[in-house]
């Protein structure tokens, strides 16, 4: 009896595993059905059935999903938005650039102008300043350096005879300079070693103005000479004079330069004029001692 109690239980206990088999190989067997099925080919792909046709959504046209249009629009329009102000933008700044750069250019052409006028400030005194622009002379500082040219060329004595000329020649032309000194270099020689003095007094003075800054100066004086302090006469003389305008220079007083010096008799000068008329002259300006424009 107990050996067939122990085969009944065998069995059933096979039964049960033979089952339990069946059940976990039949859901393995479906699982695997199910993954063949997701990765396989269908019949349509294999060409066993027809393709079928299918109508697209509404919301596609051509390919496109009208429900992103709008947004499609926003987009495009505020690209476009900021394209059109950052080209407002930018014109407005080269604008200004452009209106800047002209600007600069006129005030540096503006600047160049004025430095090419040359108006220079002048020192005729300690405190009297004058401002002078070219061809605008004034009548008192022509007559003011003709007077002292006429004053340190006439008065002379053996002390001063060499300041005197070297402050001549200061204000000569470099032509008019060289000339000069060899021609005066025996005369100082003999005012030192015969004492002679002379003391030049003008009497009547004239000043020519030709335009192109050159000034004629025709001065008639007496000449007193000395030799040893002793009055020896009088002489009537002519000094003529042409001055040239120059700008003005550092540690010089006057803006004129002396081109031409002459000094002679009246009667001399007087004979000399007869013969050769009067003096052309281009548009002249006479100016007398004590007299302006």
């Amino acid at each position: 009896m107990k050996e067939k109690t122990k085969v009944e239980k065998l069995k059933i206990e096979c039964q049960r595993a033979l089952s339990a088999l069946s059940q976990t190989a039949q859901t393995t067997n479906q699982r695997a059905a199910r993954l063949l099925h997701s990765y396989l080919i269908g019949p349509m792909e294999k060409g066993f059935e027809t393709a079928r046709l299918q109508a697209p959504p509404d919301h596609v046209v051509d390919g496109v999903d009208l429900r992103i249009l709008p947004k499609f629009i926003c987009y495009k329009a505020a690209l476009l938005r900021e394209k059109v102000a950052l080209q407002f933008w930018l014109a407005l700044v080269g604008a200004a650039f452009i209106i800047i750069f002209l600007g600069s250019r006129w005030e540096v052409s503006h600047l160049n102008a004025k430095l090419r006028a040359k108006e220079y400030i002048l020192a005729p005194g300690v405190q009297d300043f004058i401002a002078v622009s070219p061809q605008s002379v004034p009548d008192s500082h022509v007559q003011n350096a003709a007077m002292e040219f006429l004053q340190t060329f006439g008065n002379i004595n053996p002390v001063n005879v060499d300041e005197q000329y070297r402050r001549l020649t200061e204000n000569m032309s470099p032509d008019l300079r060289v000339q000069f000194e060899m021609e005066a270099a025996p005369w100082r020689s003999k005012v030192k070693d015969d004492g002679i003095s002379q003391i030049l007094s003008i009497s009547e003075k004239e000043i020519r103005s030709t335009g192109d800054g050159y000034y004629q100066v025709t001065a008639i004086g007496k000449k007193d000479s000395f030799v040893n302090n002793e009055h020896i006469g009088a002489t009537n003389i002519v000094v003529e004079m042409v001055l040239r305008l120059v700008p003005p220079k550092a540690g010089k007083r006057w803006y004129m330069e002396i081109v031409k010096l002459t000094s002679q008799d009246t009667n001399a000068f007087r004979v000399k004029s007869s013969m050769s008329g009067q003096p052309p002259s281009r548009d002249p300006k006479t100016v007398k001692q004590g007299e302006g424009t």
